[in-house]
């Protein structure tokens, strides 16, 4: 996680990586608020493609967390590609989305992140039960939230989300 107070050096690759895992939240949320028009279903392999920008540009020191949130990604995005187990695949990126939406709330207090990961909770159990109209509105919540949050990280200096390079676990 980053320390805002911290200026790192940064290469390109960090700056790359940075633009990423930002532009992973917009596709992310764009992707939910399109649920209401074409459905959470058509809207899944965006959302996971984003989920997958997110978690592979990902600056969080513990490498356990980076892990798990990394692999959920992979997982969700592989599932959906091959067509097999859909709720499986949607709520490894929920978990995602989820999961850094709360980590960005600690690290840069964002209004609303903290129950994000009630929010896609929720949204994967009203799409596990088929409740479509509930699960479009439930994804178009889920998806402002996430560009709020898009919109507030583009606010930020890209170095904010570095933080203090040897506090990296390797």
């Amino acid at each position: 996680m980053a320390d805002p107070h911290i200026k790192p050096v940064m290469d390109a690759l960090d700056y790359i990586t940075v633009v990423i895992y930002r532009s992973g939240f917009v596709v992310g949320g764009i992707a939910l608020l399109g649920s209401l028009l074409w459905g959470v279903e058509a809207s899944m392999l965006p959302f996971l493609t984003a989920a997958a920008m997110c978690a592979s540009s990902l600056h969080i020191y513990d490498k356990k967390i980076r892990s798990i949130l990394q692999f959920a990604a992979w997982v969700g995005l592989l599932l959906a590609s091959w067509q097999i187990l859909p709720m499986l695949a949607f709520g490894a990126g929920l978990l995602v989305m989820g999961g850094l939406s709360y980590k960005e709330y600690f690290c840069f207090k964002v209004p609303g992140l903290q129950a994000m990961p009630i929010w896609v909770a929720v949204l994967w159990l009203l799409q596990l039960f088929d409740l479509t109209l509930l699960a479009n509105i439930g994804g178009s919540a889920c998806g402002g939230l996430l560009l709020l949050l898009a919109w507030k990280k583009w606010q930020m200096p890209l170095h904010f989300d570095i933080g203090d390079k040897s506090n990296y676990q390797i």
